[in-house]
């Protein structure tokens, strides 16, 4: 019998899997006599170790498999537990429309809705309505219209619309919906992506009525304000500046800065600009004049500065108009006052003088000089009693203390005697009226007439 036939006519035992087992088994399938030595040995002895080296190979692959297997494991508990990390930090949410014959039949929505809703999804499937009325009511037109165009098999584009949050606060959401369609077309549900876009909306919101109250500022400012380019092309203006200049806006912003200018102006203007716009200076002030649409000279006092973007690149110029000429009016019609007074003054045969409460001179004309010899610089600050005659001091005194007491522009008609630079006295005739309280004048005003002449007259006519 040989080997093989051995093999399978005697009775053994299925391999134990060690290597001692599989040795024995080997050498006796090849007819090992009892010695221990066999014609096939070499072939044993071969087989032997080619299976050594393949059991060495199969416990290699195993523990390799094993730890293949674990570091798998780790990496998909890695996974799973970013993705849970992930799917907690969205808070978009999904939900699905399940559609037959046109109408909707069920409505799913994910888990995520009761981060932005409030409600769960099990809320949702118990009150088939909750969709529905949880929507501003304002709102719910544009978002039932958007439903039939779905149901209808038409796409629907992304609509931006108001919830109410379960705890009653409202809530904006971007409601972005995908149809679902049998190859024939048929309408058989649609997907739709909810996104809680509340912060930028309110952004948004913010922005336009900040915008809104800076136009509302801007157009019935009382100040004109322009936008100008870097070429100096006026840009914008609002009504006030129109108004002003005569010109309607679109008549404005067809036209340049130098345009309406005095030239002298401009030419002292433009230097001021180039260091605006380099940047050598962040804003310029200065007066100067316009001309209106009618010709006239319009004054102002122009204030100016550049945006700029984030890179410190000049984009437009804004300007704030000042009105000046009223005031400009003013100041020449007080000057032109003032030299008519001032020659008045120096012409009159009248001395006028300014004191204080206590009589101190705080002005005197120039016929001061004509009437008692004394230039007007030589009185200032000089006390007025102290140039009384005697006999009138206290009377005079009296009725001084007396008007200061009075209210504004009270008068008093008095009479004394003045002592003149060469010692001798002048024989006045004096109004003085209270303008104390005036805040130009801040004094006791006296108009004093030399009478000494006449009362001299008067004395000789008395003797003859």
């Amino acid at each position: 019998m040989s080997g093989v036939q051995a093999f399978s006519t005697e009775s053994h035992a299925p391999f134990a899997g060690d290597g001692a087992s599989i040795e024995a088994f080997v050498r006796n399938a090849l007819g090992q006599n009892s010695n221990g030595h066999s014609p096939d040995e070499g072939n044993a002895d071969a087989l032997i170790a080619l299976y050594r080296r393949l059991l060495e190979r199969n416990e290699a692959l195993e523990r390799s498999l094993k730890t293949l297997h674990a570091e798998r494991a780790e990496r998909e508990r890695t996974i799973e537990a970013r993705y849970k990390q992930m799917l907690e930090a969205i808070t978009d949410y999904s939900f699905t429309v399940t559609v037959q014959n046109g109408k909707p039949i069920h409505t799913k929505h994910s888990p995520n809705c009761v981060a932005i809703t409030g409600y769960t999804s099990q809320e949702y499937d118990i009150r088939a309505a909750l969709w529905y009325d949880m929507i501003f009511p304002d709102d719910r037109a544009v978002v039932v219209e958007q439903a039939e165009r779905l149901l209808r098999g038409e796409s629907a584009s992304a609509l931006e619309h108001r919830i109410i949050h379960k705890n009653g606060t409202t809530r904006w959401v971007k409601n972005t919906p995908v149809l679902r369609l049998t190859e024939s077309g048929e309408v058989i549900g649609y997907d739709g992506l909810i996104s809680d876009i509340t912060e930028r909306k309110e952004t948004e919101l913010a922005l336009r009525e900040s915008e809104e109250r800076f136009r509302f500022i801007v157009e019935q400012s009382p100040i004109g304000i322009k936008l100008v380019s870097q070429n100096n092309r006026i840009l914008k203006v609002n009504a006030t500046m129109c108004k002003l200049l005569g010109y309607s806006e679109q008549e404005l912003t067809r036209l340049y800065g130098q345009d309406i200018t005095v030239p002298e102006d401009f030419r002292r203007e433009k230097e001021l600009l180039k260091q605006l716009l380099d940047g050598t200076v962040d804003e310029i002030e200065l007066e100067k004049r316009y001309y209106t649409k009618s010709g006239d000279i319009l004054w102002v006092n122009i204030h100016s500065r550049y945006l700029r973007d984030e890179d410190g690149k000049p984009l437009v110029r804004v300007s704030i108009i000042e009105n000046l000429t009223p005031r400009k009016q003013a100041e020449e019609a007080l000057r032109t006052s003032e030299e008519r007074l001032r020659t008045l003054m120096q012409n009159a045969n009248d001395a006028v003088v300014i004191t204080d409460s206590e009589g101190n001179f705080t002005y005197l004309s120039p016929s001061v000089a004509r009437m008692f010899y004394y230039s007007p610089e030589m009185l200032i600050g000089k006390n007025a009693y102290s140039y009384l005659h005697p006999d009138d001091l206290e009377r005079i005194k009296a009725l001084f203390s007396q008007l200061v007491e009075m209210p504004l522009n009270a008068m008093k008609t008095m009479q004394y005697r003045f002592k003149r630079a060469d010692g001798s006295w002048a024989e006045l005739e004096a109004v003085s009226t209270n303008l104390l309280k005036n805040r130009v004048i801040r004094g006791i005003v006296t108009n004093a007439r030399d009478i000494s002449k006449r009362h001299r007259q008067g004395q000789d006519t008395d003797e003859e």
